[in-house]
């Protein structure tokens, strides 16, 4: 809607994009950050007198960025999924050619030249498969709790 209101152009979508995708980080973000002000280092921390901002850098920030690094790769699908959703319905920027624009382009000649479709569509899917997949991997390699089932 937001895209629609404003004209269609690059900044725009991009700032749709960013209004969509902020509300689920900042939750993530705030219950790992609630979930680990109770956590014992960050109790013992406190209890020996460190100062808010160096239990914050040195306990607290370093523990919330695997769970932000693996979101944010996870959002860049959703982010290129919405990008071409809205260039398909002929929201995107008309300067700038998509692959969104092209699978709406070519679904009137699905019958005799399927490929004008296919192929776009295609590179969406393994554009967004690709940070989905780098995601997970990061999430396994990181994810504590994870790491005791492999042992």
């Amino acid at each position: 809607m937001l895209v629609a209101i404003l004209q269609p152009q690059l900044g725009s979508i991009v700032l749709a994009i960013g209004v969509v995708s902020w509300p689920p980080v900042a939750r993530l973000v705030r219950g790992e950050v609630l979930s680990l002000r109770s956590r014992e280092y960050v109790q013992a921390a406190v209890t020996i007198g460190q100062s808010t901002p160096r239990i914050v850098f040195s306990q607290v920030l370093p523990n919330t960025i695997a769970p932000i690094i693996v979101m944010g790769s996870l959002m860049i699908g959703s982010a290129i999924l919405l990008e071409s959703s809205l260039s398909f319905l002929g929201l995107g920027d008309p300067n700038l050619m998509s692959c969104g624009y092209m699978v709406g382009a070519g679904c009137t000649r699905l019958l005799d030249a399927w490929w004008i479709s296919f192929f776009p569509g295609l590179a969406i899917f393994l554009t967004v498969l690709a940070p989905n997949v780098a995601g997970e991997g990061r999430n396994d390699t990181s994810n504590p709790r994870l790491a005791r089932g492999r042992e």
